[in-house]
């Protein structure tokens, strides 16, 4: 999916108009309303060969998640103008509490 080198923020215009243009990532959080967010954790892990196959083997059991849901306004800003709407930092057990899908 083609999206704009600086994601459609700022006064400068780049490259060209087409770096203004193109598709973006729908981020918004309608108010009383669900959204379903998809992000992508890497794991640690180790290729390793078992039997004469190579395999990955998670290197760690737990990993420690840190969310945190800002508030950034549109355009040109500072430091200052940042508001932290939610944070919560989440431990998780690899082995036990987390639900492997083929």
């Amino acid at each position: 999916m083609p999206y704009p080198g600086r994601f459609g923020r700022g006064a400068e215009m780049g490259r060209g108009p087409y770096e203004k243009c193109g598709l973006l990532r729908d981020t918004c959080i309608p108010p009383l309303k669900k959204v379903k967010e998809v992000f992508e954790i890497p794991f640690p892990y180790a290729d390793v060969e078992k039997d004469g196959k190579k395999t990955r083997e998670l290197t760690a059991d737990e990993l420690l998640v840190d969310v945190r849901l800002w508030y950034v306004p549109f355009g040109e800003f500072t430091n200052d103008d940042k508001v932290l709407f939610f944070s919560e930092e989440k431990k998780i057990d690899l082995k036990t509490e987390w639900v492997w899908r083929n």
